[in-house]
């Protein structure tokens, strides 16, 4: 199947909170299972509906990377529902720490 994504992704396995966008009130966990620059996929029990937005906390490099994400697909994942998620630029922070990360891994 050919890759249409612009961005290149990265397998990952990482256990991390999703968070209510406006309040950061805990709404499950997830497992992380790739990203790129300007998305990412998750598996999660917690159910999402197309165009939803939450929050995901991550650090790296001790640094504290808040993800704001929009749920643009879902599908089976291997465990729960698999979700596909386009971050929101203007909601997220130390998103250009985070993409220099990314860049780096990917070369």
């Amino acid at each position: 199947m050919e890759e249409r994504r612009a961005y290149p992704r990265k397998k990952v396995s990482l256990s991390t909170n999703i968070l209510e966008n406006k309040t950061e009130k805990i709404l499950g966990d997830c497992i992380l299972t790739d990203i790129s620059k300007n998305g990412f996929a998750i598996e999660s029990e917690t159910f999402f509906n197309i165009g939803q937005q939450f929050n995901l906390e991550l650090t790296i490099l001790n640094r504290e990377i808040l993800l704001n994400g929009k749920i643009v697909r879902s599908a089976d994942g291997l465990f729960y529902p698999l979700y596909g998620v386009k971050i929101i630029d203007n909601e997220s922070k130390n998103l250009d720490f985070f993409r220099q990360y990314i860049d780096y891994s990917l070369n």
